[in-house]
């Protein structure tokens, strides 16, 4: 059994709400309390340390006023991404390795999910864990549900890190030069990905239902209501 100190965590919160009218969507309320306060709480218990990822230029969500809880205190540690073009999760992704990378002791894999994703399972790090070969070189696992993977929910090991970097610097690149940067599926592929398969909730419904419009948003303020 992986003791949670193997396991880092790490909330990504660069995108563009643009669905959603550019709103904060760490912000939006989800039976009463902030959607990102509903991630922390599912994801804290699974991991040893936790932090959130914040694009270059942009500031660290504020709930009713406050940083989110444990910010102060160390709990939550802001991570920011480097200066430059939008690359997308890739640029969270490789900070958040970077950071885990600096702690005691020192974690085997980088948890990295979402700030509009509340619904997530209470056993997402054990399914990714499950989905990882024992032997050969060390693969990202993605969840799936419902037929289709879900990139930013992902555990990556640690040992991955100076290839995220330089996939990175390659979208860089990309971006500088007027291009168009690779998706974050497409480094997952690039990476030899492994899906790990979740069912439904026990009301049917998606766990890695993804808030981009105000009926998702609806349908997962239901959800967390029933509990």
């Amino acid at each position: 059994m992986t003791a949670r100190t193997e396991i880092a965590g790490l909330i990504l919160n660069g995108g563009q709400a643009v669905r959603m009218g550019g709103v904060d969507k760490g912000a939006l309320e989800l039976a009463g309390r902030p959607m990102l306060i509903h991630v922390i709480d599912r994801i804290r218990p699974q991991v040893g340390h936790l932090a959130i990822s914040i694009r270059a230029g942009r500031t660290l969500p504020r709930i009713a006023g406050d940083a989110p809880p444990g910010c102060a205190s160390g709990a939550l540690r802001a991570l920011i991404d480097q200066p430059g073009p939008p690359i997308g999760p890739i640029a969270g992704i490789e900070s958040g390795l970077a950071w885990a990378a600096t702690l005691t002791p020192c974690p085997r894999a980088l948890l990295v999910v979402p700030n509009d994703a509340p619904l997530l399972p209470e056993d997402l790090v054990r399914g990714l864990l499950a989905a990882l070969p024992a032997g050969g070189p060390p693969r990202p696992a993605v969840a799936a549900s419902f037929g289709r993977i879900h990139p930013v929910v992902s555990l990556w090991p640690l040992a991955l890190a100076p290839r995220v970097s330089a996939l990175a610097d390659t979208a860089r690149a990309c971006a500088t030069g007027g291009g168009r940067a690779a998706s974050l599926g497409g480094a997952l592929a690039a990476l030899g990905a492994v899906a790990a398969d979740f069912p439904a909730r026990r009301d049917g419904g998606d766990p890695f239902l993804n808030i981009n419009t105000p009926t998702a948003l609806a349908v997962a303020d239901a959800a967390a209501r029933r509990g």
